[in-house]
């Protein structure tokens, strides 16, 4: 069952990345496979945990993909990014508390700068984390930080690669690798981990069996598409209205172990602005339900106030590629019982895919307090007014 309440996330998550492959597994012959090395520290909020997550964590993961060959004018304006998908494992502590997780991922690389043979950039990561231990009130109630076998798996590396020669590269750099199922299932404290990563990367032409596959080719084809120099974001005037409703499922602290849920609901009038091809801006009015607000309200001096709707408003950043924006948006509640219950401000970090120029697939986490977890929502929007030029 929590299978099943995790797959319609992790199906968003993953469709952007299945349209990336189907799209350069016929046209780019630029290919890679790459193995990389990670051990760090835990950043943990709670305390039952400290004992068991002292000795930090260590992980490997192997990746697949492609690195544009700059044919697209946004891959031109990011450098050409690579992209793919990977697969991780890794130690987090003890194995009867946590269990052996591993995850599947997307993933993609954005150059920042290159000198000479050495290359800086940024790599965000997002996907499914499974084979976890979770909470369990007779056999593991010690673990307050995963309440399922499944949660959302984030990573985001800063480092670079150094060439070595004309396939293999040097990988290095830091990592914050982040796994949580957004109040899915509690209890949820989450796991926060930061820590240093190294690794290889082997580089391929796939047509070079074609042109020439023997043992000692005479005919070699370049292993890597050469950096353009860099080109700006083509500037646009983009504006839209756009209506966006989203469901989530949610327990409370008192649920763990248990089967019951709440049904969570986000609606938003938005409008929405790019300036050019990379960057944009939105802003909006939310309607929020939250059905588990009822049971929350111990620290709620008048609980005949209680209620499931609230009112908010946002402003946020898009940075945009291919079909693509990660979205980030600050928010304030606008009821006094909103910002008794959930705080003053909210956050919602989001990835939302395109499928037209006017509808759009996004998944996001809406947090309370702050930046703690309230909910993962995910849903469509329309565009009901769309104006480009």
């Amino acid at each position: 069952m929590r299978l099943i309440r995790c797959f319609p996330y992790a199906f968003l998550l993953i469709l952007p990345f299945t349209g990336f492959s189907q799209k350069e597994s016929k046209k780019n012959p630029y290919r890679f496979y790459s193995l990389k090395l990670h051990s760090g520290s835990h950043f943990y909020t709670g305390t039952e945990l400290k004992e068991k997550l002292k000795n930090g964590y260590a992980s490997i993961e192997v990746r697949t993909g492609w690195q544009a060959a700059g044919k697209a004018p946004w891959q031109q304006e990011h450098l050409n990014p690579s992209y793919g998908i990977g697969w991780y494992s890794g130690y987090v502590g003890d194995i009867d508390i946590f269990g052996n997780p591993h995850a599947l991922f997307g993933f993609i690389t954005f150059p920042v700068i290159k000198k000479r043979r050495n290359t800086l950039q940024v790599e965000p990561a997002l996907g499914l984390t499974y084979n976890l231990k979770p909470y369990n009130v007779d056999h593991n109630a010690i673990n307050d930080a995963i309440g399922s076998k499944f949660a959302v798996y984030f990573a985001l590396h800063a480092g670079g690669k150094y060439q070595l020669n004309r396939e293999m590269d040097l990988l290095y750099g830091l990592d914050l690798t982040h796994f949580s199922n957004g109040r899915t299932v509690t209890p949820n404290l989450g796991l926060n981990m930061m820590g240093f990563s190294a690794g290889f990367r082997y580089n391929y032409n796939a047509l070079q069996r074609k042109v020439d596959n023997s043992i000692y080719p005479t005919k070699l084809l370049e292993a890597r598409p050469q950096l353009p120099p860099g080109r700006s974001p083509r500037r646009i005037r983009s504006n839209s209205l756009a209506v966006y409703q989203a469901i989530g499922t949610v327990q409370n602290k008192d649920d763990a172990g248990t089967n019951h849920r709440y049904i969570t609901s986000s609606t938003v009038v938005e409008y929405q602005h790019s300036f050019n091809t990379k960057h944009g801006f939105s802003a909006g009015l939310d309607a929020f339900l939250d059905y588990s607000a009822r049971d929350t309200a111990e620290f709620v001096k008048n609980k005949d106030a209680m209620t499931v709707f609230f009112p908010g408003l946002h402003a946020g950043y898009d940075f945009q590629f291919w079909r693509l924006a990660i979205r980030l948006q600050i928010g304030a509640n606008l009821s006094a019982v909103g910002r008794e219950i959930k705080g003053n401000t909210f956050i919602r970090p989001a990835v939302r895919y395109l499928v037209n120029k006017r509808l759009y697939a996004q998944v996001g986490l809406k947090t309370f307090n702050g930046a703690t977890a309230d909910w993962v929502e995910a849903g469509f929007g329309f565009r009901f007014y769309h104006k480009e030029n």
